[in-house]
């Protein structure tokens, strides 16, 4: 693929988004009003898990909780955060960090963290310290912001301080990111999930893209329509192969999606946004309640295959 004909669609995706970007004090709508805890809808929540009032099912809107955010400066990280995370949830939460795309940065895919913050996790988009670092260089400073994630439940002042359980934390990537979230589910020590979006890895140098000694739970989202060397040839459908025998693996190739589809959680499908969910209920917050919501979708789908769920 010629990456400067990328370019435009990626300006294009940047300028689009970017005028969506909410504020920085917003309180998410509600899709789905909390349910009481003692109504138990789907049976006791798992003793080591973290469970709320949101019943278990099938979401694609933002959920019943409010949200805020705050950044993360270059000092801090290495070019730049937003952390996304629950206003109004009772603590502790699982956190996620997500890594940009080739020439990407975070106004592309911001729309990720009001979603899941707004379902009682923390989000972290972050940049890369520059737009054209390589896969394995992603990698090294997705590492380095889940440190700081880590951080921000001691740090004086901070708005999480006391409030993150630092043994879940979860790794996502879109494209570069994703191969980034790859290596990672290999090599960052704790993590606990990691999420792809047409995830990329021929140009990694780290054996650790390629799947083999991933040691998470594992969901790869792609596109039946990407045929570019940053997603396509089977970059995705690789890895999943790789993936050791026990590991939980979800891979969903959406018919209709291409490479530029992945900047909300609904750009592909709404399928996209309640497997994402249900999948990090489930795996980050432990509550296996949601394990029967990350099922086949009933269209729109080119490949599904699923291993070792619980």
């Amino acid at each position: 693929m010629n990456v400067k004909s990328a370019l435009p669609k990626w300006i294009a995706v940047i300028a689009l988004l970017s005028c969506s970007v909410l504020s920085n004090q917003a309180l998410a709508m509600s899709q789905v009003p909390p349910t009481d805890p003692g109504d138990d809808p789907m049976g006791d929540c798992p003793s080591t898990a973290i469970c709320r009032s949101e019943a278990p099912g099938s979401y694609s809107g933002n959920g019943p909780y409010g949200y805020r955010s705050y950044t993360l400066s270059r000092l801090q990280t290495p070019g730049g955060a937003t952390v996304y995370y629950p206003a109004n949830a009772q603590p502790p939460f699982a956190g996620m960090v997500f890594t940009p795309p080739y020439t990407g940065v975070q106004a592309m895919y911001a729309a990720w963290g009001p979603f899941f913050a707004s379902h009682g996790f923390v989000m972290v988009t972050m940049d890369s310290r520059t737009t054209l670092d390589t896969v394995d260089q992603r990698a090294s400073q997705q590492k380095e912001v889940l440190d700081v994630l880590k951080g921000e439940n001691n740090r004086f002042g901070s708005p999480l301080q006391g409030k993150l359980d630092t043994s879940r934390l979860g790794a996502v990537g879109w494209s570069m990111g994703g191969g980034a979230t790859w290596i990672n589910s290999a090599e960052y020590r704790g993590l606990k999930t990691a999420m792809s979006l047409a995830g990329h890895n021929l140009s990694a140098i780290d054996i650790d893209s390629k799947g083999y000694n991933t040691r998470v739970p594992t969901l790869l989202f792609n596109g039946a329509l990407d045929l570019t060397y940053l997603g396509g040839l089977g970059q995705s459908d690789g890895v999943y192969n790789a993936i050791p025998a026990g590991i939980p693996k979800v891979f969903y190739e959406v018919a209709s999606a291409g490479h530029f589809d992945w900047g909300t959680p609904t750009a592909a499908n709404r399928s996209v946004a309640s497997l994402a969910l249900a999948f990090h209920k489930a795996f980050l917050d432990g509550d296996t309640r949601w394990v029967q919501y990350i099922r086949r979708p009933s269209s729109d789908v080119a490949t599904w295959r699923t291993a070792y769920l619980p």
